[in-house]
């Protein structure tokens, strides 16, 4: 199941694109996530290449708005399908890292992956994304928490601050 998975904060320069997105789209996204300013779904990207399996628009919308981290799902594609939406185009695992490498970019919305579950909604902060330091200044236990998930770790350590010092 995707909801057990830890999301990790990746670095939004180190993703990379396989497929163009819409920029109307992408720009709705980002006033969205700045009106709300909260992260709410992960991009799922490949564990090795972080070559984009699902989130291009979500990415773009992250590149838009200068955040300097994303949360990801990292994926292998022996637990992933992937189909073709577009005819004329090779889809498979191999060739949409390869684009991802190269920059050359399918037609958006041309590969379709299919997931086992659900997405995780995981309602990250959007100031902690913006800001590297934030990220690094947290215990390494909580890297790759939620928000709600951080707030808890957070509770506990004031009210019991010699409990949690070994997280740091």
């Amino acid at each position: 199941m995707l909801c057990s998975l830890p999301i990790h904060f990746v670095q939004v320069k180190r993703v990379r694109p396989n497929e163009c997105h819409y920029s109307n789209h992408a720009v709705t996204l980002a006033d969205t996530i700045l009106r709300e300013q909260l992260w709410r779904i992960p991009i799922a990207v490949e564990r090795t290449s972080l070559a984009v399996m699902d989130g291009h628009h979500r990415l773009e919308a992250a590149r838009r708005l200068r955040l300097k981290y994303i949360p990801c799902l990292l994926l292998d594609y022996d637990c992933v399908k992937v189909d073709a939406t577009r005819q004329g185009y090779l889809v498979n695992p191999h060739e949409i890292v390869r684009r991802a490498r190269t920059g050359e970019l399918y037609p958006p919305k041309t590969t379709h992956h299919r997931f086992s579950s659900p997405f995780p909604i995981c309602n990250i902060s959007v100031p902690l994304l913006q800001d590297p330091a934030v990220i690094s200044s947290l215990p390494a236990s909580t890297r790759f928490m939620s928000r709600y998930e951080i707030s808890m770790a957070t509770a506990a350590d004031e009210q019991h601050p010699t409990m949690n010092k070994d997280l740091t």
